[in-house]
């Protein structure tokens, strides 16, 4: 008896765990019907080891013998970021298959929106399969006669036609056809028979295509006019040698093919490197047979080649490599001329640095490549520079500069006979140590009184040679510098600076809180005259340029600053700041004043989008401006704008201005000019012109540089510019231009 009652009991507990699903999902038929959600069914499956499945339907049937559900009307099932919607499912809750038909909709965990008549999917896995389809997966869309998702979330598809386009079927401004697609969301796009489409006319043919979703692979084209290189169209086409998505590691090439019609073909290769957060770096090389040469270049073969490489060896420690050779130096700046504006000589160098915790330390090599050019090489040269750091517990703080090298002045080439090249060289070793002690009176004024020595060594100095010189006026004494032998300079120095801070606080009635903050500062500077003058040495730098000096600077500093009180997370914001200040001149020379510079640096800001600075520099010996810069600038959503003026004594006095205005969401424009007012020359006005459709932006761009006469007598022709760039809005380059990087 007690044998037929443990059969019994077991086979009762069998039959419950065998149909537990069934009372579960009869007991939610039954009783769990939601309010006001217009399904007639709504159930929950708790898998072990998996998220829950939520399932409502109109209404349901539950097979017993193949726990198989068939929903009806209004169909949803959600499980772990899929959402399924159809007309009528198929589903099975123990192994998450659903077969689906009618009006059905796939909604992945990615964004990615599914929807087509029929599709069996399995709702554990993410795998499935379909028949026509419409798929959109950000950016994408895309429609197939058939498909599958596997368990990667990868779409595979025959077939196909993709766009990033908005518009209704048949109404793209382009599309591509695809007989199959391979598609990895925010990963990348593999396409086999692709016929790509613009606005309904095929226009080429690949037999392979294949898209990074993250960088901006792919072709690129600029077709234009100018009126120095004639009809031109850049082209360029880059594509990754390596890449691991995962440590951000890559390798990329980027070919160029350039046409001018008036100076013919050129070619183009760049690399570009990285290793994640180590190193990277690129490579390029540009080549032109110049069928047009300038009257001052000889050579037709002109080239140019750039290497650009930085490398954090540990966190402590970084080496810096740069090297540029050109042709000419002419070729920069008719092909690469936003480069040229910002280095309009090479800078060649090998440079290591390492931080320390109160110093950093490393030494450079700086070469000239091309002999054209003027520099100064540094062969190599090593440097230490100490922080300020407290001796001890005593008070006093000392810091310290130190430079060793080889310096070596090379000039033009082309100026001067060989037998009468003015090149010169020294072995140099320069130190400055600097010792101060903070100090605060009356608990408000700040005193720092300091004391240096710099100590120098030059490995070469020159000698001043007095000789009688015959002229037509007879004979008179003329001076001439040789080269004499080496010498150290020793430099003291003693000074000492007072500030003190004064502020008053304020609040308006927008419950803002207002400081003015007043800084009067002076410093006084006193080095006597050395043992050598900067008239007795090799000039490399200013530190070839130093001598006596007796100084005093006397300033006072304004910050105007607000706070919002009604904001726990604001911060400080600065409205004004000016800085004023003044250099006397305390042991002027005979017939000078004591007065020498005056000088301001003013930052205003009104609002967070908007900034006005002016820096500005009075000579007062010469009772003249010696430089002044003028900049405002203003960015909002609908407009950006900058407008400068920068002067610089019997050298420039530039105007410059630009304004982008965005005028809908369509269309933009954009507008820049620069004056020099020195030479009374309008050096350059243009214009771009931006339309933007849903997946695809137009760009126009147009300038003109009117001629004008150089400084060595030769005539510039005046040169209209006008060049079109598109790209695909879902894909914006990072460099709208290729004029400049290639």
């Amino acid at each position: 008896m007690r044998l037929t009652t443990g059969i019994f009991t077991n086979h009762v507990f069998a039959m419950a765990r065998r149909y537990l699903p069934v009372i579960t999902f009869l007991t939610f038929y039954a009783y769990a019907l939601p309010e006001n959600t217009g399904a007639g069914f709504t159930a929950a499956f708790n898998q072990v080891g998996k998220s829950q499945t939520d399932v409502m339907a109109d209404r349901a049937e539950y097979d017993m013998k193949s726990a198989w559900t068939q929903l009806t009307g209004n169909v949803a099932i959600r499980h772990a970021g899929m959402e399924l919607h159809a007309d009528s499912v198929r589903y099975n809750s123990e192994t998450g298959d659903a077969d689906a038909f009618g009006n059905v909709s796939l909604t992945t965990p990615d964004g990615g929106v599914w929807r087509g008549e029929s599709l069996k999917v399995n709702m554990f896995s993410h795998q499935g399969l379909t028949g026509a389809f419409d798929l959109y997966s950000k950016p994408f869309r895309l429609m197939a006669e058939s498909g599958r998702m596997n368990t990667q979330k990868e779409y595979y598809l025959n077939n196909a036609v993709f766009t990033t386009c908005t518009n209704d079927v048949g109404r793209f401004h382009y599309h591509v056809s695809a007989e199959r697609l391979c598609l990895r969301p925010d990963d990348e796009l593999i396409v086999k028979g692709a016929v790509p489409y613009m606005f309904g006319v095929p226009f080429f043919y690949w037999p392979y295509f294949w898209k990074d979703l993250e960088r901006h692979y792919g072709f690129r084209f600029e077709p234009g006019y100018s009126g120095d290189w004639g009809p031109f169209l850049l082209s360029a086409y880059k594509t990754p040698l390596y890449r691991n998505k995962a440590e951000k590691k890559y390798l990329d090439s980027k070919t160029s093919v350039d046409y001018r019609m008036e100076r013919g073909f050129a070619y183009g290769e760049k690399l570009n490197w990285s290793s994640g957060d180590d190193w990277k770096g690129w490579f390029s090389a540009y080549y032109l047979k110049d069928d047009d040469l300038p009257w001052d270049v000889e050579d037709e073969e002109r080239y140019r080649l750039r290497f650009n490489h930085s490398w954090n060896v540990t966190p402590r420690d970084q080496i810096l490599a740069q090297a540029l050779y050109v042709s000419d130096d002419r070729f920069m700046e008719e092909f690469f001329e936003e480069e040229f504006d910002k280095m309009n000589q090479p800078e060649n160098y090998v440079s290591y640095t390492h931080i320390g915790d109160s110093y950093s330390a490393g030494l450079i090599a700086r070469i000239r490549l091309n002999d054209f050019y003027t520099q100064v090489e540094r062969l190599p040269e090593g440097w230490f520079n100490l922080n300020s750091t407290e001796l001890g517990s005593s008070g006093f703080y000392v810091e310290n500069s130190t430079t060793i090298g080889f310096l070596n002045m090379e000039f033009d080439k082309r100026t001067f006979e060989e037998e009468q090249d003015p090149a010169y060289d020294i072995f140099r070793a320069d130190s400055l140590t600097m010792i101060n002690k903070p100090m605060k009176l009356m608990g408000f004024l700040s005193l720092v009184p300091r004391a240096g020595y710099r100590g120098t060594y030059f490995s070469k100095t020159l000698d001043k040679v007095e000789y009688d010189k015959v002229t037509s006026n007879g004979v008179e004494k003329a001076v001439e510098f040789v080269e004499g032998g080496s010498g150290f300079r020793n430099l003291f120095e003693a000074g000492m600076e007072i500030s003190f801070k004064a502020f008053s606080t304020w609040q308006d009635f927008s419950g803002n809180t207002w400081r003015h903050v007043v800084e009067p500062y002076a410093d006084y500077t006193y080095v006597p005259e050395p043992n050598l003058l900067p008239s007795d040495l090799y000039q490399f730098d200013d530190v070839d340029e130093l001598g006596e000096m007796n100084s005093l600077r006397l300033g006072v500093r304004n910050r105007w600053q607000y706070k919002n009180n009604n904001d726990e997370n604001a911060s400080v914001n600065e409205l004004l700041y000016i800085d004023f200040f003044g250099d006397i001149n305390l042991d002027p020379e005979d017939g000078e004043d004591s007065l020498d510079t005056l000088n301001l640096d003013l930052r205003y800001r009104p609002a967070r989008w908007m900034r006005f600075t002016v820096e500005g520099e009075y000579d007062a010996q010469k009772s003249q401006i010696s430089d002044a810069s003028t900049r405002l600038t203003v960015w909002h959503k609908i407009f950006s704008a900058d407008a400068e003026y920068r002067y610089l004594v019997d050298d420039s006095s530039l105007v410059s201005g630009q304004l982008t205005w965005n005028i809908n969401p369509e269309w933009a424009v954009s507008m820049y000019g620069r004056y020099e007012y020195e030479t009374s020359r309008v050096e350059e006005v243009g214009t771009w012109l931006q339309r933007r459709f849903d997946c695809i932006a137009y760009r126009l761009y147009v300038s003109y540089e009117p001629g004008y006469t150089r400084s060595d007598g030769y005539e510039e022709e005046s040169d209209l510019k006008l060049s079109l760039v598109c790209w695909l809005t879902a894909f914006q380059p990072d460099n709208i231009r290729e004029l400049d990087n290639r």
